[in-house]
C-alpha cells in the first residue's frame, strides 16, 4: 500500500515524513520550484494484537503489515490552474492509494508562511481546490478528445465512448462546484470506466493538522475544532500531529523516549496514530498467520472472502483451497492458546465464501 503526503510549502510535510519513517530527509522549502524528487520510506503498522501474538508464539520471525510513505514536493497555490503540476509530482501521486494532507497550524517565526500568516482553514481549502483543478484539467482535455473522436467511432466503441463521456461530464459538474470526487458513489461498471484516470480528488484523504507543542496534550486543539466541519464536508478524517516533537521522539533512545513521553503526558506516539489512521483510511484490515516460525500480518480489503485472502499468501493455496481453520483474536487471547481455543470449540472450519474479519488468525488447508 502506498500513501502520499501532500501539502503547501512550509506546512511541515517532510518533518511529518521523518517523524513517521524515522528517516532524516532534509527539511527545507521542499516545493515544486526546488525539487520534484519524492522522499520515500516504508513503515510497519502498529497493532497491539500482533504484539500479544508475538508474546504467545515467540516466533523466529515477526512480519508486520506495512505502508509505503511518499513525500512529494509542496504544491504551490495556483499551480494546477496556471500550468499544471509537474509530471514527476503527478506521476508520484497517481501511484498512491490515499493522500495525507498536512495542514500548517504551528507558529514559528524562523519558518515564515508563504502567505504571511498561519490559517489552517484557508490552507486546507487551497489544497483541496488544487486537487480539484488538477482533475478538472484532465477531464476537460479528455472530453475534448472524445468529442473529436466520436464521429470516427461506431458500434460498441461508440457506445463505450458515450458512456465514458457521460461519467466524465458528471465528474466535471461535481468539480466545477468545487467538490472532490471522493464523495461520489459509483457503480462497479462506472468504477471500471474511470479506474485508469487515478483522479487525485477521488483518492481517500486524511487531513493532518501540524500543531504547536503547546497543543499536544489537549484533547481537541483549537485548530482541530475549527477544521472538523470542513473535514466532514469533504469526507476526510481529521488528526492532529506535532511534527517537530514527533520527529524528535523518533530520533531518541528508547529510555529517553519513555521519559519524554511521560513528561508531555503522551500515552501513544503520534506517528503510530497517524500510520494506523492512514491504514484504516484505505478500508483494509489485517488477518494473521501464526506459529513458532513466524507471526505475520496480511493486509486485505474489508469484505474479502477466505479464498481470496489465501491468495495473498500464495496462488496455490487459493487454487487448492479446502477449508480455513479460523480463531478470532479475542477468542485466542481469552483462551491463551490455539489448542485451548480448539478444545472450547472456538476454532472454526470455514469455507471459501467466509468473510475474513479483522484480527482473524487463520490456518489454510489446501491440496494442489
Amino acid at each position: 500500500m502506498k500513501v502520499g503526503i501532500i501539502g503547501l510549502p512550509a506546512a511541515g510535510k517532510t518533518t511529518v515524513f521523518n517523524a513517521i519513517t524515522g528517516a532524516n530527509a532534509e527539511v527545507h522549502a521542499f516545493s515544486g520550484s526546488t525539487s520534484n524528487e519524492p522522499n520515500m520510506g516504508i513503515v510497519p503498522v502498529p497493532d497491539e494484537r500482533q504484539d500479544w501474538l508475538n508474546g504467545l508464539y515467540k516466533p523466529k520471525k515477526n512480519t508486520w503489515a506495512t505502508v509505503e510513505i511518499v513525500d512529494v514536493a509542496g504544491m504551490v497555490p495556483g499551480s494546477a490552474k496556471k500550468h499544471g503540476f509537474g509530471p514527476d509530482l503527478l506521476a508520484s501521486l497517481r501511484q498512491v492509494e490515499a493522500l495525507v494532507h498536512v495542514v500548517r497550524a504551528f507558529t514559528d517565526p524562523s519558518v515564515p508562511h508563504p502567505d504571511g500568516s498561519v490559517n489552517a482553514f484557508r490552507d486546507a481549502e487551497l489544497m483541496e481546490l488544487e486537487l480539484i483543478l488538477a482533475d478538472l484539467a484532465v477531464i476537460e482535455k479528455r472530453l475534448d478528445k472524445l468529442d473529436a473522436e466520436s464521429l470516427k467511432k461506431k458500434g460498441p466503441e461508440k457506445l463505450a465512448a458515450e458512456k465514458e463521456k457521460e461519467i466524465l461530464a458528471k465528474f466535471k459538474n461535481v468539480l466545477t462546484n468545487e467538490q472532490p470526487l471522493r464523495q461520489i458513489e459509483l457503480s462497479e461498471d462506472e468504477q471500471k470506466v474511470v479506474r485508469g484516470y487515478t483522479f487525485l480528488s477521488q483518492k481517500p484523504l486524511l487531513l493532518v493538522t501540524n500543531i504547536d507543542e503547546s497543543e499536544i496534550s489537549k484533547e481537541d486543539s483549537d485548530t482541530l475544532t475549527k477544521l472538523k466541519p470542513f473535514a466532514e464536508s469533504k469526507g476526510a478524517p481529521l488528526l492532529s500531529f506535532c511534527a517537530k516533537t514527533e520527529m524528535e521522539i523518533a530520533q531518541m533512545e528508547p529510555a529517553d523516549r519513555e521519559e519524554f513521553l511521560t513528561a508531555l503526558e503522551i500515552t501513544e506516539v503520534g506517528r503510530e496514530k497517524l500510520v494506523r489512521a492512514a491504514y484504516e483510511l484505505l478500508n483494509v484490515i489485517p488477518f494473521f498467520t501464526v506459529g513458532e516460525d513466524e507471526v505475520k500480518a496480511w493486509t486485505i480489503v474489508a469484505g474479502t472472502i477466505a479464498q481470496e485472502a489465501a491468495r495473498k499468501i500464495h496462488s496455490d493455496i487459493a487454487r487448492g483451497f479446502i477449508r480455513a481453520e479460523v480463531a478470532g483474536y479475542d477468542a485466542l487471547k481469552n483462551c491463551g492458546s490455539w489448542n485451548a481455543a480448539k478444545d472450547k470449540g472456538l476454532v472454526r472450519l470455514e469455507g471459501k465464501e467466509y468473510v475474513v474479519q479483522s484480527g482473524d488468525c487463520i490456518n489454510f488447508r489446501f491440496n494442489v
